[in-house]
């Protein structure tokens, strides 16, 4: 299990994106205006494929994340904040199991 780098999990999100025909046009795109809710879940769905390839981890695919209000960057900041929580929640259960082994 290892952490992908903000700018690693950026280009992912944004490779994902592009593959669903969705890139946004500028830096002021919305994601909450881009595509449907089922759209921006696919997409969701292929990062979390992509990040459990690489790195054997993801994030939960959650209403919170597929309506962020704002830029696409607001997305993919909030989706790496998710990952980065996980991470760490998995870091901590392994050392509980750890010590308990």
């Amino acid at each position: 299990m290892k952490r992908p780098d903000f700018d690693s999990f950026r280009t992912i999100f944004l490779e994902c994106l592009v593959q669903a025909n969705l890139k946004p046009l500028n830096g002021s795109t919305r994601w909450d205006e881009l595509g449907s809710l089922e759209a921006r879940c696919q997409i969701l769905e292929a990062v979390n494929a992509k990040l459990q390839d690489s790195c054997g981890l993801g994030f939960e695919i959650n209403h919170r994340l597929l309506k962020v209000e704002g830029p696409v960057e607001s997305a993919i900041i909030q989706a790496y904040h998710e990952l980065n929580t996980i991470y760490l929640v998995e870091k901590i259960n392994n050392k509980i199991r750890a010590r308990l082994n």
